[in-house]
């Protein structure tokens, strides 16, 4: 019998599994789908009933189904408010639980209950139980991505809106430069500056193989990638004071290509910093420990 699905939500794809009623993950790994976020609304509605249905092949009643998806986001109502950063916009102003839950025609989606958490803010409290110590601290969590997701911790409670931290605790559409901070320290943003320096567009993964391969060229990239991190976040750092920071997302694979830049940049004495690359395992640490808090 399955207890609770868990879902991280991300642009490029959507990692999920299933936890047992004797608290054990259905499948060893967790299972990873294409997230269609750029597709119509039916398209991706029904990629995700596709996705629930794979991580429930037996059809058994389930008693809540956990999203972690980035912002903004109405989590309290399950609604979507993502415009203009190249992914979910077809499900603006949906209610995802109602609209799953009538096209359902298997039952066990109908009646379960459906809980929505932001998804950095669940990589947070994943950090504060597989790294005990930082419970105790003032942790800001940075996921580089194809957005750029934060949240903002102190002794393993969520800051908001106060003690030098942005509403939700969301940087990524704080004012920067001729945009916001998302168009800069993101996918999007790396692409730009390897279009810039390379004369041609190469994503992250690409960018990394270069590196490794020691293009220096490549490697200059991700330095001033680094240079473009550490001058976003500099506000954030003088008025949040923070003991710790924590990189995640998949561009965090590349923090050794782009931790000088960093360094350049952001006054970081005295704050440690930790590269967590298994940022999907603690998003669903976090989330099924809010989950099951709730229920």
């Amino acid at each position: 019998m399955t207890s609770y699905i868990v879902l991280d939500v991300g642009g490029t794809t959507i990692k999920g599994n299933a936890v047992t009623q004797e608290n054990e993950l259905l499948f060893p790994e967790e299972k990873v789908f294409d997230a269609c976020s750029d597709k119509t609304r039916g398209e991706v509605l029904f990629n995700f009933l596709s996705i629930l249905d794979q991580l429930n092949p037996q059809g058994d009643c389930v008693q809540s189904i956990c999203f972690a998806f980035p912002g903004p986001f109405d989590y309290a109502r399950g609604i979507s408010y993502m415009k203009g950063i190249s992914k979910y916009e077809a499900l603006y102003g949906l209610e995802i639980q109602k609209a799953l839950q009538d096209l359902d025609e298997t039952g066990w989606i109908k009646t379960a209950s459906f809980h929505f958490v932001h998804d950095i803010e669940a990589f947070a409290y994943g950090i504060c139980r597989r790294y005990p110590r930082l419970a105790k601290k003032r942790v800001f969590c940075l996921c580089l991505g194809t957005g750029a997701g934060s949240a903002f911790f102190a002794k393993g409670t969520a800051v908001k809106g106060t003690e030098g931290v942005p509403e939700n605790g969301w940087i990524y559409n704080v004012p920067y430069k001729d945009s916001i901070i998302d168009d800069y320290i993101s996918a999007r943003g790396l692409a730009r500056l390897s279009k810039e320096k390379l004369g041609t567009e190469l994503d992250g993964y690409h960018l990394k193989v270069q590196a490794d391969a020691g293009d220096e060229r490549a490697i200059a990239v991700f330095r001033r990638f680094g240079e473009e991190i550490g001058s976003a976040i500099q506000s954030f750092l003088n008025g949040f004071h923070p003991q710790v920071l924590v990189l995640g997302g998949n561009l965090a694979k590349a923090y050794s290509y782009f931790q000088d830049g960093l360094h350049t940049t952001a006054s970081l004495e005295g704050i440690e910093v930790l590269v967590e690359l298994e940022t999907s395992a603690r998003i669903f640490e976090g989330l099924l420990a809010d989950c099951m808090r709730r229920n």
